[in-house]
């Protein structure tokens, strides 16, 4: 007995160190594939969607700054003596964003909940961010959709609305060059893709420090 214990446990890693699929069961693996995108999700809301979060986290990696505007709506207006506009916008966006916590973390949440996981064993044993990369393929324009209502709500109340239609009014008068931009989507767009990045982040630190997982999730450090 004591031969086929050693000769069963020692076999349970292939060459490459991956776990064969009978460790666990597939209700054990969904259940910390789920648990590994709650936490994640709910770190990167936290790490975001607070006060200088979007804003000043990671020192402004994540600031939504409209990059794409720059050579053609800021450097026109800035041409013209409303150079500050662009900071004004960049603010009061980021600020709205920060707003979002609550219904962002719903949209996640119901997501997860939602997500149809097939392939158990390619998602604990893949890549350092194969569940985030995964959820994200199969859940982002669920998670566009979602993410529209609290962005149109906050959008003029934290006056980024009233913001972009004065720079625009402004824009027209110096150049006959259309403006085709899509600000709500644009800003939907950044906002989840930070938001994604940062769950493959948080991904990375469950599967290789112990410190960030849970029981539910003890499979993925193995």
């Amino acid at each position: 007995m004591t031969v086929l214990a050693v000769v069963l446990f020692s076999s349970c890693k292939d060459q490459s160190g991956i776990y064969v699929e009978q460790l666990y069961t597939n209700a054990q693996k969904d259940k910390a594939i789920r648990a590994c995108l709650y936490a994640s999700a709910d770190t990167a809301v936290k790490h975001l969607c607070v006060p200088d979060g979007f804003y000043n986290y990671l020192s402004s990696y994540y600031r939504i700054d409209y990059e794409q505007l720059e050579s053609s709506l800021f450097d026109t207006l800035e041409a013209h003596g409303y150079g500050d506009w662009a900071d004004t916008l960049i603010l009061r966006t980021n600020r709205m964003a920060e707003n979002c916590g609550s219904q962002v973390s719903a949209a996640l949440h119901a997501a997860i909940d939602s997500l149809d996981i097939v392939d158990y064993d390619r998602l604990v044993n893949g890549d350092y961010d194969a569940i985030t990369h995964y959820f994200e393929i199969y859940m982002y324009r669920y998670l566009q959709s979602a993410f529209q209502s609290p962005v149109s709500i906050r959008m003029p109340i934290y006056r980024v609305t009233d913001t972009w239609n004065a720079m625009m009014q402004e824009y027209i008068k110096y150049t006959p060059v259309p403006l085709n931009f899509d600000i709500q989507g644009y800003i939907v767009d950044e906002m989840l893709d930070d938001i994604l990045t940062e769950m493959s982040i948080e991904e990375v630190l469950i599967r290789t420090d112990s410190t960030h997982r849970s029981a539910d999730m003890k499979l993925l450090g193995e």
